[in-house]
């Protein structure tokens, strides 16, 4: 069954909103009585090609196991390729040894007046509660959604928040190859990372310089997506997704530096314009 156009709107907003802006992590602690807190600062330009079409800002802070998040970008039609869209992604949870455990996690688009809402609450890696706004609509070629599906998952904004044992930057293959298993809100896929290579970057001032790991990566829908979906195949298809990995100073934790995905416009890139880092003792009161 062909896809309605709200069908195929919102599949266009929610996957680019998950995939490309969901990226640009921002993280943040909750209130300690005494901690260092590591603030990352970071602006990650959209481009397809040579042309910017978008920006995403983020501001993050990190404190022992627990997190905030919170992230806003937007893109702009400077071609008939890209529309008006904004994205708000927030969420929180804790990070327990190489597991990230999200509580947490909202999202807000707007794409020419079309408009999306999710609201998780999560526990354990187990959706406890769950609102999305537009509900999919019923097709014949939708694979449902179940309470598995809800279990064992992480969020698209805490999805690429890599722990490690020690601070610095590991081997690739201890980075790459990994499934990432992510619950949208909508639907349920998998995203498969595999090393590809180690180099080195100097983005100059205000940004990162030393090495970065590349992750190539494959899309596997699991639930909750249309079949025959073109825009779905497009993902199942597309051998030109990669993320490059970069260490956060003080923590023993990795974020995306650059996320590449082949489209047939030509490669949309989202790249780091600044990275920064800096670390502060805070005191808060008791509750």
């Amino acid at each position: 069954m062909p896809m309605n156009g709200q069908d195929r709107r919102y599949e266009t907003t929610a996957r680019l909103s998950a995939a490309v802006l969901s990226l640009a992590i921002a993280i943040a602690p909750s209130a300690l009585l005494a901690r260092e807190i590591t603030t990352l600062k970071a602006t990650y330009a959209i481009a397809i090609g040579t042309a910017v079409i978008g920006h995403a800002t983020a501001e993050s802070r990190f404190s022992g196991e627990n997190y905030t998040a919170a992230i806003n970008g937007s893109t702009g039609g400077v071609s008939r390729l890209v529309s008006d869209a904004r994205a708000s992604l927030s969420g929180s949870g804790k990070i327990s040894g190489k597991t990230v455990l999200p509580a947490t996690f909202n999202l807000e688009t707007v794409e020419r007046g079309f408009g999306t809402h999710v609201s998780m609450a999560m526990q354990g890696g187990r959706i406890t509660s769950l609102v999305a706004v537009p509900r999919l609509s019923a097709a014949a070629d939708r694979i449902p959604i179940t309470q598995s599906h809800k279990t064992g998952i992480v969020d698209p904004l805490s999805a690429f928040i890599v722990p490690l044992d020690r601070p610095g930057v590991p081997s690739g293959r201890a980075a790459c190859d990994r499934t990432i298993k992510v619950f949208d809100g909508w639907t349920r896929f998998d995203v498969q990372l595999f090393y590809k290579q180690t180099k080195a970057v100097d983005g100059g001032a205000e940004t990162y310089a030393g090495r970065i790991i590349v992750c190539g990566a494959r899309y596997v829908p699991v639930a909750g997506h249309r079949a025959q979906g073109d825009s779905l195949n497009d993902l199942v298809d597309n051998d030109r997704l990669e993320v490059w990995l970069v260490p956060v100073e003080n923590t023993a934790l990795l974020v995306p530096f650059r996320i590449l995905i082949g489209t047939s416009w030509g490669d949309l890139i989202v790249y780091a314009t600044r990275f920064t880092t800096t670390a502060t003792e805070e005191r808060a009161e008791a509750d």
